[in-house]
Formats: C-alpha cells, structure tokens, sequence
C-alpha cells in the first residue's frame, strides 16, 4: 500500500480511540527504523484532547 500526504485512512488498530474511523496522513516518516511512521490527524478528539496518533502502515487502509 502506498500511502501519501493528506490520503484518507481507516484505522485498523483495535486498541486505538479511532479504531474504524477515517482520518487524513499528516505526514510519513521515511526512516527504516520507525515502527509507527504515519501521522494522521482526525475530526474527533480522544480523552486526552488529541487529534493526531502515529500508526504503522499496515494498521491503516485507504479510503477512497
């Protein structure tokens, strides 16, 4: 999956606040040693008053 800059993901990490709900890529971190390289910013907040999270590539899927 090839995932650019303002894409529409869905988030598949069960333990997430936004797990199933559809956010814009931020930016990518190209760097081979970084585990969670996506930034992804949502609509929502979570609990902490966030609305950004880092995830892996394949804890994500493209929306059309």
């Amino acid at each position: 999956m090839a995932l650019e800059k303002n894409a529409k993901v869905r988030v598949l990490r069960k333990e997430s606040y936004w797990f199933n709900d559809v956010g814009t890529v931020v930016s990518i971190d190209q760097k081979a040693t970084s585990i969670y390289p996506v930034t992804v910013r949502f609509e929502r907040v979570n609990y902490s008053n966030l609305n950004t999270n880092n995830f892996g590539v394949e804890e994500l899927e493209t929306v059309r």
